[in-house]
């Protein structure tokens, strides 16, 4: 029943604005994913779907406006990617997108619409606003610890704080976080990439702050958690930091070399240009 509310909607728009499908699926897709999805034979991805409602000056709320007031599975998934786009450092078209979300969305949603907010707001520089909106979150989950977005928004407020050189309520932060995962990192909402991204920006922080042990656990919880979940989300970084942990330390020179070798070349495998001109 969706999807066919959902095909209906962009047929009807784009007859409504004389475009054929060719015309609406330039620089979208093809003209044939066009005419599955206004046949109702495929659904389309998020990235498309959004563009799709940018070119046909449509809300998401437009396209799922027939459904309840409770958040659609579409919906979550759309936010679910965009947090994984925001993790993963791929933040441009984040904010419109997320401009497209309003109304129809649940407290446990906005909890995640407020993260990715505060998120973007801190990668912008635009530090008060970041930390305002964060609270937001806090508020939403009642700092509980067995939330990941509390988790997430500890980790966020601790990075703000860094980045305006408050090095001691950064670290506060990051001992909240400590503090919660310290017996496992089973989270009951956390999905892989949330807790591996937060070993990953853990491990960084404590390299900056000169607290090497604690880097090196979080490098190495990352790993584990990495191997156990059959991923590579970060594992480049993961190395990195366990290898800057070490890179000191004497008795170390031979594990030293293996972590600085296999962050190397998951960053090569991964092309991640920016680890890779760091170890330049």
């Amino acid at each position: 029943m969706k999807r066919m509310f959902l095909g209906s909607v962009i047929y009807d728009k784009r007859r409504s604005m004389h475009l054929t499908q060719t015309e609406l699926a330039a620089d979208v897709c093809t003209q044939n994913t066009i005419s599955k999805i206004e046949k109702h034979n495929i659904s389309p991805t998020v990235n498309i779907l959004t563009k799709l409602c940018l070119k046909l000056d449509l809300s998401l709320n437009d396209v799922f406006s027939d459904f309840s007031s409770n958040s659609t599975s579409e919906e979550e998934s759309i936010l679910d990617s965009l947090e994984r786009d925001l993790l993963l450092d791929n933040t441009g078209e984040i904010s419109e997108k997320l401009s497209m979300l309003h109304s129809k969305l649940s407290d446990n949603d906005l909890k995640q619409v407020d993260l990715i907010k505060g998120a973007m707001e801190y990668y912008d520089n635009d530090y008060d606003n970041s930390l305002f909106t964060l609270d937001k979150v806090l508020q939403l989950t009642k700092s509980d610890v067995y939330d990941v977005y509390t988790l997430l928004t500890y980790l966020f407020k601790g990075m703000n704080y860094m980045k305006q050189g408050h090095k001691d309520r950064a670290q506060y932060y990051f001992e909240m976080i400590e503090s919660a995962t310290k017996e496992n990192l089973q989270i009951p909402n956390a999905n892989e990439i949330e807790l591996i991204y937060i070993c990953k920006s853990l491990a960084g922080a404590y390299v900056e702050l000169g607290m090497l042990k604690k880097s090196q656990e979080f490098s190495n919880k990352g790993i584990e958690l990495a191997k156990s979940k059959h991923t590579t989300y970060f594992v480049d970084y993961l190395h990195y930091y366990a290898a800057e942990a070490i890179e000191n330390d004497d008795q170390h020179t031979q594990e030293y070399r293996e972590l600085r070798d296999a962050a190397y070349y998951f960053a090569k495998l991964s092309d991640d240009v920016k680890l890779l001109d760091k170890m330049a």
